[in-house]
């Protein structure tokens, strides 16, 4: 889980991801949303190939309640939000079960939900097979979803992660972040938050549709999408931006044009140019740091070359970015 608290904040944030533990509870919702699982294929896929599983995921507490909400106050309780193997959460989630508060306010749920949650809690720590019943259910849901979790969840909501911590360093506002959120409880409860200052986590997922929000002890959870909200496109395109900067100059611009015909110098590109050498040095200190430009040290010569990869690379985004 990448980290960073903003603690200059009026409330200090904490931007985290990737969660196993909020990712299989969203998978856990969408089983009662044919809504939620069209945003996803990869819900989409489960419920086709595992119908039987989807049925018990929705059958198996029959209280009322959708959804698995204690999973994520238990996981949040075991300290294992931020646990991304699947048998190292299992561990933490037993180890935390038979020590559950009684009583949690849990202000962001309704009476109702409230209720089922903390009676759900109380029976996963008293009962034991209800609790190996419990666990075996998540590994069956778990056990398809692994190779997607693995291979492009994961490194998803890293990317996400980092390109929102950059955002917020730079004096983005969190909330922004957050996609019309269609959470009454959250409309209603975020002035409070801010005006008094509660620790606020702000957890990347990969299969939020909108947004999660839970009033847990300690801590305002706030579940964003991938995509986060207003600042999405900010997020996404934020880097590309940067590099496009570079190639903006014609000087810049007509270096990398004279470097396809073979490596070349700094030296070598002052004299082809007719520039001073520490202008031209400027220029290339800035094409290498966007990835541009390559060099490699032959003897006592610093030769520069083109990088064809991050070129093909940044023209690509740049298509994704304005055509789709």
């Amino acid at each position: 889980m990448q980290i960073s608290d903003l603690t200059s904040r009026p409330n200090p944030i904490t931007v985290a991801g990737p969660s196993l533990a909020i990712e299989l509870s969203w998978v856990t919702h969408s089983v009662w949303s044919e809504r939620l699982r069209d945003q996803h294929a990869v819900l989409r896929q489960l419920a086709a190939d595992h119908p039987g599983l989807i049925e018990s995921i929705g059958s198996f507490w029959g209280d009322g309640t959708e959804c698995f909400p204690e999973f994520i106050v238990l996981s949040h309780l075991a300290g294992a939000l931020g646990e991304i193997d699947f048998d190292r959460l299992f561990d933490a989630l037993s180890a935390a079960r038979t020590k559950v508060p009684a009583d949690m306010p849990l202000r962001s749920e309704t009476a109702g939900d409230r209720r089922a949650i903390l009676s759900r809690l109380a029976r996963l720590g008293s009962d034991d097979a209800l609790w190996e019943a419990y666990c075996a259910l998540f590994r069956a849901l778990y056990a398809p979803l692994a190779d997607w979790w693995r291979t492009s969840a994961v490194p998803a909501v890293e990317q996400a992660v980092a390109s929102a911590r950059r955002e917020l360093d730079r004096g983005a506002d969190w909330s922004r972040m957050i996609v019309s959120a269609e959470c009454t409880n959250m409309e209603e409860l975020l002035p409070e938050i801010l005006e008094r200052g509660d620790p606020v986590v702000l957890v990347v997922c990969a299969l939020f549709g909108k947004v999660l929000y839970f009033d847990l002890p300690g801590c305002q959870l706030i579940g964003l999408t991938a995509g986060l909200g207003e600042l999405g496109a900010r997020v996404r395109t934020g880097d590309l931006a940067r590099r496009i900067r570079v190639l903006a100059d014609p000087t810049r611009l007509a270096i990398l044009d004279h470097l396809r015909t073979g490596p070349r110098s700094v030296g070598d590109i002052a004299l082809d140019f007719g520039l001073a050498q520490p202008t031209v040095s400027a220029h290339v200190k800035q094409l290498r740091e966007a990835g541009l430009v390559s060099a490699v040290r032959r003897g006592t010569r610093l030769e520069l070359s083109t990088n064809a990869g991050e070129l093909q690379a940044l023209a690509g985004e740049l298509t994704a970015a304005v055509a789709g």
